[in-house]
Formats: structure tokens, C-alpha cells, sequence
């Protein structure tokens, strides 16, 4: 299966970066993607300075990823070291006529019926 990148991963992992980027982890985060880009041949990008800028620089290289396996599976892994790990995965297997996906339900009470 190969693996999808998203403009919004991309757009979210970038943001986080920007807010960071005055940060030693901002800087870091910063060197690895032009790092990363560099190793596909790809001239590193100018480290983009506002959210329409971040959404350009997103969706170019969602789409590259697209058309490039290895490139898409590194920024699969650039993406987990800046959003970290504390991502929920719902695997669900066998038959199930019903099930509820979600994380971070905040405030009430849920009733399923």
C-alpha cells in the first residue's frame, strides 16, 4: 500500500513548526525537511513566513509525494517526529455492524444506542 500524504498533514506539521521555529526543536524540525527535500533532488524551500505560504508549500509537496514512494514515506516520518506519537489508531477487524471511532471527547454525557 503506498503511503498518502495530505496537504493538511503537511499544512499542520508545518504551522507547528513555524509556531516553534524560534525554538532549538523549531530550528531542528526546519533542517530535517530541507534535509530531506535536498536527498530528493529537490531545491530546499524558502522557509515559508505565512499560513497561505505554508498551504502553497503543502500542497507541492503533497503532490510530489504522490508521484514518489520514497519521498512520501520520508515525509511520513518527518511529519510523526513533529506531531509526535500521541496519535489515536482505531483498528477495527473481523465483523462489526457498529462501532464508534474517536479521541479527546470533552465535556457531557454520551449515550449510544
Amino acid at each position: 500500500m503506498d503511503p498518502i500524504v495530505t496537504s493538511s498533514m503537511i499544512s499542520t506539521a508545518l504551522a507547528k513548526l513555524l509556531d516553534s521555529t524560534a525554538t532549538q526543536a523549531g530550528t531542528k524540525a526546519w533542517d530535517a525537511l530541507t534535509a530531506l527535500l535536498t536527498r530528493h533532488h529537490r531545491k530546499a524551500p524558502d522557509k515559508p513566513k505565512s499560513a497561505d505560504e505554508v498551504a502553497t508549500l503543502a500542497a507541492e509537496l503533497s503532490t510530489a509525494a504522490q508521484e514518489d514512494t520514497v519521498l512520501a514515506n520520508d515525509l511520513l516520518a518527518w511529519h510523526q517526529s513533529i506531531e509526535g506519537s500521541d496519535n489515536t489508531a482505531n483498528i477495527v477487524s473481523g465483523t462489526a455492524s457498529q462501532f464508534v471511532q474517536g479521541r479527546d471527547f470533552h465535556g457531557g454525557n454520551f449515550t449510544f444506542n
